[in-house]
């Protein structure tokens, strides 16, 4: 019965993924829809926005004549993602545990409730797809279906960076084992760098703009910190739940129990639990280096190798139940029930947060399409000048009115000739930005204010 619980816990989590409000996408799933839909078209723009990543605006292209519907339906693609996530983490720990449910459980929950995985994947942010394409990769390599786990290593080495060092490895291994595959891989070694390299040169003419831009942190985020290697490792230990470490450090005592008799076979299962744990804190590692050479390090990155870290946390944790003889194994196994749900009391209470943040922000998005077409339409604001929105709304801006981002302006103050869209980023927030004298009012539409000063006069 216990298990039967854990194992609905974990379906319950997945729906509230699905059941998410209105799939709004945040900045830089804006800014790959935007370059998707430009690349769609035969041109691109990558001068201003976010690092390029090839994936997502790869996906964005091939959604791009969806037209309207485009936005959700990468947003729904990304939750999805999560799912599979959940699912493939049920699965490898459920074996990694020699059979046990609750291990399957508590591994999917730890990958779904693993620092702020919910709200990015609520807002089409790429971590859920970096953790289904790697947990898959594992899935495919554990199979020997030896090309499903290169397509999927790739899938993650064009999503972010960190995957490089994990995907070299792999393919020295299958350029040992497969000779009929080398062609393949010396032809996907060229290929992934030129995937990242080639478009910003094209859209940018600097072909390393996207490296220069991720070297730009946020406020508050470790690169910031006096030392910033530090500041990421502390920030991405903060991302499993606790209890999870505890699975961990039981499994790090097994494996290195005395090497006989049951102890030893013991130990070479600990060891193997442990494998998830070693490759997350490997691109931990990587992310801290990186962090510490000038890129943000900021807990985003961190994430898929910590879920991998909570991932062994969940089968030290289901061993623990079955390997404690003086107490009822279903005692103990409530007792971890119990302390999980408790470390993920927060977290769970916090979807309620990304509900309503995510309502507020497909509400912003719809009444911008209706705040440019009170302003007579994307032509008439061009023709008037120059387009100012507020901080982070920079994409949509120009999604919305279907330019480059370039010819929006999310971050300078306004000056005449232009028009202002003027809004609250959040509900929480102050709207922005604030426009001079010289605008004033021409229209309103929902979340929205549109102030004009035309030839740089007031317009009428």
């Amino acid at each position: 019965m216990l298990r039967a619980v854990a194992v609905a816990l974990g379906i319950s989590l997945i729906s509230l993924l699905l059941v998410a409000p209105a799939p709004a996408p945040s900045y830089d799933p804006w800014a790959w829809l935007l370059w998707g839909r430009e690349l769609a078209a035969g041109g691109l723009s990558t001068v201003d926005g976010p690092a390029f990543k090839p994936l997502p605006v790869a996906a964005c292209a091939l959604l791009a004549p969806l037209g309207a519907a485009a936005p959700w339906l990468w947003v729904l693609l990304v939750r999805a993602a999560a799912v599979v996530a959940a699912l493939l983490a049920f699965d490898l720990a459920r074996r990694l545990a020699g059979g046990s449910q609750l291990a399957g459980a508590l591994g999917a929950a730890a990958v779904l409730l693993c620092g702020g995985l919910p709200a990015y994947t609520a807002a089409g942010a790429e971590p859920a797809l970096v953790l289904a394409l790697a947990l898959g990769a594992a899935a495919a390599w554990r199979e020997r279906r030896m090309r499903i786990a290169l397509a999927c290593a790739v899938g993650c080495a064009l999503l972010r960076v960190e995957a490089w060092p994990f995907v070299a490895l792999a393919g020295v291994m299958l350029w040992r084992r497969r000779r009929q595959d080398r062609a393949l891989l010396a032809a996907l070694a060229v290929a992934v760098p030129a995937a990242w390299l080639t478009p910003e040169l094209i859209g940018s003419g600097d072909l390393l703009r996207s490296g220069g831009r991720a070297r730009v942190p946020n406020p508050g985020q470790p690169a910031l910190a006096s030392v910033p290697g530090i500041e990421a490792l502390k920030e991405a230990v903060m991302l499993p739940l606790w209890p999870f470490w505890g699975g961990v450090a039981a499994l790090l005592a097994a494996s290195i129990r005395a090497p006989h008799g049951t102890a030893r076979s013991s130990g070479e299962a600990a060891r193997r639990a442990l494998v998830p744990a070693a490759a997350g804190a490997a691109w931990i590692a990587i992310v801290a280096l990186m962090a510490q050479a000038g890129f943000s390090g900021e807990p985003r990155y961190a994430l898929p190798g910590a879920a991998l870290i909570a991932l062994s946390g969940a089968v030290g944790l289901a061993r623990v139940a079955t390997n404690v003889i003086s107490i009822p194994p279903w005692v103990i196994e409530m007792t971890l029930v119990a302390l999980v749900a408790l470390a993920a009391a927060p977290r769970l209470a916090d979807l309620a947060d990304v509900r309503s943040a995510q309502a507020y922000q497909w509400r912003l998005a719809g009444d911008l399409a209706d705040a440019v077409d009170a302003a007579g339409g994307a032509d008439a604001v061009l023709a008037c000048g120059r387009p100012y929105v507020g901080p982070l709304r920079g994409p949509l801006m120009a999604y919305r009115m279907d330019v480059p981002k370039r010819v929006v302006e999310p971050d300078e103050p306004p000056r005449p000739p232009g028009v202002v869209f003027r809004s609250a980023l959040s509900s929480a927030s102050p709207a922005a930005p604030d426009a001079p004298p010289q605008f004033t009012e021409i229209a309103r539409a929902g979340t929205w204010q549109v102030l004009a000063a035309c030839d740089g006069a007031p317009s009428t």
